[in-house]
């Protein structure tokens, strides 16, 4: 193969790598690997969105996630205030 051959195969195979680079999504998740067992008082008027975290493929624990600001806090979702809490702010701006 002469070496003009060559370098056009390289200079299509690197286009075609970067076409179908930009074409795949990245997925970027966070799951919470420990949780917290105690609510403090304050933070649930902070509290800007709930995530439920589900014990899948992606993360393997059960957990409601609070976010407040930039920061989140993973909570036991057995916590009997917090779930309480959650139902009576159901439906509301933080799902």
């Amino acid at each position: 193969m002469s070496p003009l051959k060559l370098l056009a195969l390289v200079a299509l195979s690197m286009v075609l790598i970067s076409a179908l680079g930009q074409g795949m999504p990245i997925y970027t998740m966070s799951c919470c690997t420990q949780l917290a067992k105690h609510l403090p008082k304050n933070l649930l008027k902070n509290v800007t969105k709930v995530r439920f975290q589900k014990r899948d493929g992606i993360c393997n624990l059960r957990a409601i996630v609070l976010y407040v600001g930039k920061k989140q806090k993973c909570m036991d979702p057995n916590n009997k205030a917090l779930i309480a809490w959650i139902k009576k702010v159901r439906p509301a701006k933080y799902y």
